[in-house]
C-alpha cells in the first residue's frame, strides 16, 4: 500500500458541488450572510448521510421540498416541509435520506448549524472536493478507495462529523469512534500530512471559524472572506 500521488483542485470558488444521480451540495456565496448548506436528491438517488452525530454544534435540518425519511437515536419519521425546522440536539446520532414515499421530484433540505458560522460549510466543501478529487465527477469508482476512506475520516474527525462503527450503547459508540478517528487522524498526519481542512478548498474566513472553533471562540459569519 504505496501513497499515491495527490494534486488537489482549487474549488475555494466552486459554489455547487455534484455526484452525478446521487447528490448536489449548494453553498452560499461568501458576500451572503446565509450559512446555510442546500443538498438535493434527485429521483432515485440512493444516497444517505450514513448515522452520525456532532459535538460543538447544535445542527438544524428543513425539508424545502418533497419528503425525507429521518433516524434521531433509531427512531425513524418521514419529514416534508410543513415540519419546519428540525433541531439535532449535541451527541444525537441520526441518519436521513430520500423517502420512499417520494417517487417523483428532487429532494431538496436546508442545513445549518447554531451557533451560525461557516463550520459545516467548511466540512461538507472538504468532504466533497475530495470525493471529486478522488472520482473527477464523484461517481466513478476512486482511484484509491483506502486513501479516500482514510481522508474522509481525517475530515470528519477535525469537523466534528463522527460516524457510527458499532452498534449498542451511545457511550460504547463514542469510545469507538474517538478512539479509532484518533488514531486514523494521528496516523494520516504523521505519515502522509492529511489535515481536516486544506487551503486548496477553503477560504480564508471558513478557515478563521475552523481555527476559532479549536480556541474554544466565535467568529460571526462575515461578508466577503
Amino acid at each position: 500500500m504505496s501513497n499515491p500521488p495527490r494534486r488537489r483542485t482549487d474549488t475555494i470558488n466552486k459554489f455547487t458541488f455534484t455526484r452525478p444521480g446521487d447528490v448536489v451540495y449548494e453553498f452560499p456565496k461568501y458576500t451572503s450572510a446565509s450559512c446555510k448548506v442546500r443538498i438535493t436528491l434527485p429521483p432515485g438517488s440512493t444516497w444517505t448521510s450514513g448515522p452520525h452525530w456532532h459535538e460543538k454544534r447544535v445542527e438544524y435540518f428543513r425539508v424545502v421540498q418533497g419528503a425525507a425519511w429521518f433516524t434521531l437515536n433509531g427512531e425513524y419519521k418521514v419529514y416534508r416541509p410543513s415540519d419546519g425546522n428540525v433541531p439535532i440536539p449535541l451527541f444525537t446520532v441520526h441518519e436521513w435520506g430520500r423517502a420512499p414515499e417520494q417517487e417523483e421530484g428532487d429532494l431538496i433540505v436546508d442545513e445549518w448549524t447554531a451557533p451560525a458560522d461557516s463550520f459545516k460549510i467548511a466540512f461538507f466543501r472538504n468532504l466533497n472536493s475530495v470525493i471529486l478529487d478522488e472520482t473527477s465527477d464523484g461517481k466513478t469508482p476512486p482511484r484509491s478507495e483506502w486513501w479516500l476512506t482514510l481522508q474522509l475520516w481525517v475530515i470528519c474527525h477535525g469537523l466534528d462529523n463522527w460516524p457510527v462503527f458499532c452498534r449498542g450503547f451511545f457511550g460504547v459508540q463514542w469510545v469507538v469512534t474517538h478512539v479509532f478517528l484518533g488514531l486514523v487522524a494521528l496516523v494520516g498526519s504523521a505519515v502522509w500530512g492529511l489535515r481536516a481542512a486544506y487551503d486548496e478548498y477553503t477560504a480564508q474566513g471558513i478557515k478563521e471559524v475552523i481555527r476559532a472553533a479549536k480556541e474554544g471562540k466565535r467568529v460571526k459569519r462575515r461578508g466577503v472572506d
